[in-house]
C-alpha cells in the first residue's frame, strides 16, 4: 500500500489543514447548532428534531413561504426541499396549506408547535451567545456579527432581515448559513483540483482524522449521526484511495482512519482551497475586517476547545463535559454529577 509518515513538510500542512478560517467557522456553527438541539430536546421537551430543519423553520416566518420560493432561497432543487419539508411537518413543526393568493399553490406554515420551537430556540440561542462575549467581550462578538452580516450580504446568502441584527440571537442565524457555504464552496474548489470522487458527506470524516489519525466511534460520536454511517462514508474515500486502516496500538479492539499518500494531496489541495476562499472573503469585506473576523473566530475556537479531542494531545475537562453531555443528555448528566458529587463526600 502506497503510504507515507508525514514529514516536516507534511507537519506544516497538517498545521493549516487543522487551524484556518473556514475550519473555524464551521466548528463555531456547529457548536451553536448542536447546544441547541440538545437543549430543545432535553429541556424543552421537543422532539423528532434534526438540525437540517433548522433553515426551513427560521426562513418560514409569519407568513410562511412556497416550497418553491424557500428552494430558491436555499438554492436546492423542489425536489430536495420537499423532502425535508415533508420531514419537518411529520415531525408536526410545520404544515401546507392553500396559498391565499392562488388557491392551486400550496404554502408552508409553522404550526403551533413549530412557533415555540422557534421562541424556544431564540432564547437557547440567546444563553449560548452570552458563552460568546464572555470568552471574547461584547464588543468583538458584536463586531463579529457586523463582519458576518456584511459577508452574508456580499454573498448573497439566504435572506436575513437586516433590521433585525440587534435582535437576540441574530448570530446564532448567520453562521449556520455561512457555515453551510463555506463547505459546500470548499467541496467545489476541492474537488474542481482533481479530486471528482469527493461528495459533500466526505467532509464528516476528512475534517476529523488527526495527524494521529481517527476513530469512527469518535467521528460519530461528535457529527451525532451512526457509526454505520460514518463507516460507509470512510468505505468510499478508502476505494478512493485517500484513507486505509490500521489497529490503533493503544486498543486492539478500534481501527485507526489514517490519510494515504493521495489523502495528503487532498489535504493540500484542501488547504489550497482554504487559500482562494480566503480572497474571496477578502473582495467581498476588505483584508482589515477578515483579520478582525479570523482573530475573534480563532480566539472563541480555542477558547470552547473545539476539536480538542481530534487534535490536541489529551482531552481535557471540558472537552469531556462536552462529550458526556453529548452522549448522556442534560437529564442523564446531572444524574451523574449527583453521583459524582455523592461519592466524592462519602
Amino acid at each position: 500500500m502506497n503510504t507515507q509518515s508525514p514529514d516536516k513538510r507534511n507537519r506544516q500542512l497538517w498545521h493549516r489543514y487543522r487551524d484556518n478560517l473556514p475550519r473555524h467557522l464551521l466548528s463555531l456553527s456547529h457548536y451553536l447548532q448542536s447546544q441547541a438541539m440538545h437543549q430543545l430536546i432535553e429541556q424543552r421537551g421537543h422532539s423528532d428534531l434534526k438540525i437540517s430543519f433548522e433553515p426551513y423553520i427560521s426562513l418560514l416566518g409569519n407568513h410562511g413561504r412556497r416550497p418553491t420560493e424557500l428552494a430558491d432561497i436555499l438554492g436546492i432543487s423542489k425536489q430536495a426541499c420537499n423532502q425535508t419539508a415533508n420531514l419537518i411537518e411529520a415531525a408536526g413543526y410545520i404544515e401546507r396549506k392553500a396559498d391565499p393568493l392562488d388557491g392551486r399553490a400550496k404554502r408552508l406554515l409553522l404550526t403551533k408547535r413549530g412557533r415555540q420551537l422557534m421562541r424556544d430556540g431564540a432564547a437557547i440561542a440567546y444563553d449560548n451567545e452570552a458563552i460568546f462575549r464572555q470568552l471574547a467581550g461584547k464588543k468583538p462578538i458584536d463586531e463579529l456579527t457586523l463582519i458576518l452580516a456584511e459577508l452574508h450580504r456580499g454573498l448573497s446568502l439566504p435572506s436575513l432581515k437586516t433590521q433585525d441584527i440587534d435582535s437576540p440571537a441574530y448570530l446564532s442565524k448567520l453562521l449556520p448559513r455561512l457555515g453551510s457555504y463555506v463547505m459546500h464552496r470548499l467541496m467545489q474548489m476541492t474537488i474542481s483540483k482533481g479530486h471528482p470522487g469527493l461528495k459533500m458527506c466526505s467532509g464528516q470524516v476528512l475534517t476529523l482524522i488527526g495527524l494521529s489519525g481517527g476513530s469512527i466511534q469518535q467521528m460519530a460520536r461528535i457529527q451525532q449521526v451512526s457509526k454505520q454511517a460514518i463507516s460507509a462514508i470512510v468505505n468510499e474515500l478508502e476505494q478512493l484511495g485517500y484513507l486505509y486502516r490500521e489497529t490503533n496500538p493503544t486498543d486492539a479492539r478500534q481501527q485507526l482512519i489514517l490519510f494515504t499518500t493521495a489523502g495528503l494531496d487532498l489535504l493540500a489541495d484542501s488547504v489550497s482551497s482554504v487559500d482562494e476562499l480566503d480572497n474571496e472573503f477578502s473582495a467581498v469585506i476588505g483584508d482589515r475586517a477578515l483579520q478582525r473576523l479570523k482573530s475573534t473566530t480563532s480566539e472563541l475556537y480555542r477558547g470552547l476547545q473545539l476539536e480538542e479531542n481530534v487534535f490536541g494531545s489529551q482531552p481535557n475537562l471540558q472537552t469531556l463535559v462536552q462529550e458526556l453531555k453529548q452522549q448522556l443528555g442534560q437529564r442523564d448528566l446531572k444524574k451523574l454529577t449527583r453521583l459524582l458529587q455523592t461519592e466524592v463526600l462519602a
